[in-house]
């Protein structure tokens, strides 16, 4: 009887929560992916994460007969909340609808919204409650599980100045290819079971062709994989491209998950998505070659992987000044990708990186606990020091060992999780944290993270002030969420870091803190605003000249201020209006200010047709303080500018579904804008069309 009324009194206060596409809980990848685009390399694409979280949401995970560890790769969904739900379970059985989770300690309405797009309940017994014993799948449950998709898209930017003028940036006056960027994806799957994938990209002015002497195959890049999972005891296999996420990222990661945001305490765990196919066009994220999870036992598992990838790099400049035979060696990774003149074609895959290694992971429940070993073979060898002081820790040799292990242990309400690493220079690396449910309105995190200078992982991110550069940072985060009432939310994080050796800019050990305080108020579940402030202090080099006209460096404090208020209102199921406004402030001796207004409007009717547009007016004093926003573009392609100078964008999105199995995308957008410290105003127009073949 009282199950019985706590399902009503559950359907009732979630019948207006329904969470659907783009609605208010979607900005929360947003406002992270923003948050984070400042610290990412530059034109780093997000597609790997979308990849993942699109397939949680087209297989929801059933919470009567999921795993443990699929339930913890929810967003959302904490350790914590995993045993409640589960002790739930234990008490009265399987789930009866999701709407039951009302009656879990834990599960408030902010929970439930964010989680639901990746969750479903069916009829299940007690039997049925968890993993249940592996098996290989039969034909028909392959076949059934199958769908094929065909990628296609192409999109360009012609930049003008304003009396019509052709222009272009100095760096592409040698270009070798056209101004249009070309995408290719074909992809099998049969979810979770199968997946195989071709994906081809090339960028805009890098040339198509074939020259296979200089691996070119059409293309510039070129990706593909062969993945089966759940097959008796391989967990999973992959055959081609892959990433490995596993611990907090200090050996295998690179860039899946979110830094210092809007979530203080969400984003400071990394997700432990395990041996997972690469689907994106990063050139130097991936592994290329066989790894394998195995089953040892229900609680033991071991990943082994072995990798064989061409990367990027600046060749030693002996090369050219010598006929005797000198070393050769790589003194610059590069990530952009780029290969569009011929200086940047000449590093084009110039080192041949190996590697193999291996994973032991242990899990019980909601506890986990494994150990990493990973060997890395460079050709030619790498020498990434150099002559000025934040150079002298640069990684030097051939080859490079390195470990960890790692922990994630919840204890009553609190959730301890971190790892441990040691690289084959000696340099030591943690990151250990505490996350906590001190009250159903009240959860608390703390990290403390210490990467010594000389220590050398060329995979890892992790949560940091400098996510994909761990080496040289010491720190502090506190981070704070208070939910007073179910439409207030306070969330606020302060960071205190250091960095006890020279750094690029920074002649000397230096300290440095950043800061956020965000309000948010969610009215009637359709209308939410938030108000956010952001700071930070970072000493860097202030370069002058002494009376003899020598050059010397001052170290002086650079503070950067962030002040936005941001609305979203879902008029209708069909309409969703959203606006903002941030002002940014700048000092590093001389100041600068910025302001960045837009509206956005987003309309999607009942049948297959979909508009986005988007205004912005900006008048940013410097590109130090510039403002990023993310805008909305078609499935495998992320766009996050950095607005800085002056002027006003606008953009349109459409997308249209034609038959059953084919959907158009087309965009189009222009930016007339005047950099800093420039009279005359330029123009950039760019058009995408992007068409999907789906069944």
């Amino acid at each position: 009887m009282i199950r019985t009324a706590l399902l009503a009194s559950s359907l009732l206060c979630f019948s207006f929560a329904q969470v659907l596409p783009d609605t208010l809980d979607a900005g929360r990848i947003e406002l992270q992916l923003e948050d984070q685009a400042e610290s990412a390399p530059e034109n780093i694409d997000w597609t790997q994460a979308a990849d993942i979280y699109e397939e949680l949401v087209q297989n929801p995970a059933d919470l009567n007969r999921a795993s443990d560890a699929q339930l913890l790769r929810i967003p959302g969904m904490t350790p914590q909340l995993l045993r409640a739900l589960r002790a739930h379970q234990h008490r009265y059985g399987p789930l009866l609808s999701l709407y039951e989770l009302q009656a879990i300690p834990g599960f408030n309405e902010q929970t439930f919204r964010l989680l639901r797009p990746y969750i479903r309940v069916s009829p299940a017994t007690e039997l049925d409650i968890g993993e249940s014993p592996s098996q290989f799948p039969s034909i028909r449950q392959v076949w059934g599980a199958a769908r094929f998709t065909l990628i296609q898209r192409i999109q360009t930017t012609r930049r003008h100045t304003w009396d019509g003028t052709s222009w272009q940036p100095e760096t592409l006056r040698g270009a070798l290819g056209d101004p249009y960027r070309v995408y290719t994806r074909l992809w099998l799957q049969a979810s979770p079971y199968f997946s195989a994938a071709l994906i081809a990209e090339k960028d805009a002015y890098e040339p198509l062709r074939w020259d296979p002497a200089q691996r070119y195959y059409g293309y510039d890049f070129l990706s593909g994989h062969v993945a089966l999972s759940q097959m008796g005891i391989f967990r999973r296999v992959v055959v081609g491209d892959y990433i490995l996420q596993v611990g907090q990222g200090l050996v295998f990661a690179r860039g899946l998950g979110f830094g210092k945001g809007g979530d203080p305490i969400l984003t400071l765990k990394q997700p432990a998505y395990g041996l997972v196919p690469y689907t994106s066009v990063n050139e130097y994220q991936f592994w290329r070659g066989v790894a394998a999870t195995l089953r040892l036992t229900p609680t033991w598992d071991i990943t082994l992987m072995g990798s064989r990838v061409r990367q990027d790099g600046t060749l030693s400049p002996s090369l050219a000044d010598t006929t005797e035979e000198p070393e050769i060696v790589v003194q610059t990774l590069l990530s952009s990708g780029l290969h569009r003149t011929p200086s940047e074609i000449s590093r084009r895959q110039n080192l041949l990186h190996q590697a193999t290694g291996a994973i032991f992971s242990w899990r019980q429940g909601w506890n986990s606990a494994g150990a990493t070993v990973l060997y890395q073979h460079f050709s030619p060898p790498l020498d990434l020091s150099g002559d000025r002081p934040y150079q002298r820790y640069g990684f030097q040799g051939q080859e490079n060992l390195l470990g960890s292990g790692f922990w994630d242990f919840t204890v009553g309400n609190v959730n301890f999780f971190g790892e441990a690493a040691l690289s084959q220079s000696k340099g030591i690396a943690l990151n250990a944290a505490a996350a906590a449910a001190l009250h159903p309105t009240l959860d608390v995190a703390i990290q403390v993270r210490h990467f010594d200078p000389d220590f050398h992982s060329f995979y890892g991110y992790t949560f940091a002030e400098r996510p994909f550069s761990l080496q040289n940072e010491q720190g502090v985060y506190v981070g704070l969420r208070i939910r007073p009432s179910p439409r207030w939310e306070l969330t606020a994080f302060h960071d205190l870091y250091a960095f006890p050796w020279y750094r690029y800019r920074a002649n000397s050990p230096t300290e440095g803190h950043e800061s956020l305080l965000q309000v948010t108020y969610t009215i009637r579940r359709r209308l939410q605003i938030y108000a956010r402030f952001r700071h930070e202090r970072k000493p860097y080099n202030l370069s002058s000249d002494d009376a003899e006209g020598d050059l010397f460096y001052t170290l002086i404090p650079h503070t950067r201020t962030y002040g936005r208020i941001h609305g979203l209102y879902e008029i209708s199921p069909f309409w969703r209006y959203q606006s903002r406004i941030e002002v940014s402030r700048y000092d590093r001796g001389t100041l600068s200010h910025g302001h960045l207004l837009y509206q956005d409007i987003r309309w999607q009717p009942n049948f297959p047709f979909s508009l986005s547009l988007r205004w912005v007016l900006y008048r940013i004093g410097s590109y130090d303080a510039r403002i990023y926003t993310y805008e909305a573009m078609p499935p495998t392609t992320f766009f996050i500018p950095g607005y800085y100078g002056e002027g006003q964008r606008v953009y349109f999105l459409a997308r249209l579904r034609i038959a059953q199995h084919w959907t158009v995308w087309i965009r189009g957008g222009q930016n007339l804008f005047r950099p800093p410290q420039e009279k005359g105003f330029r123009r950039a127009t760019e058009g995408l069309l992007q068409i999907r073949y789906q069944r």
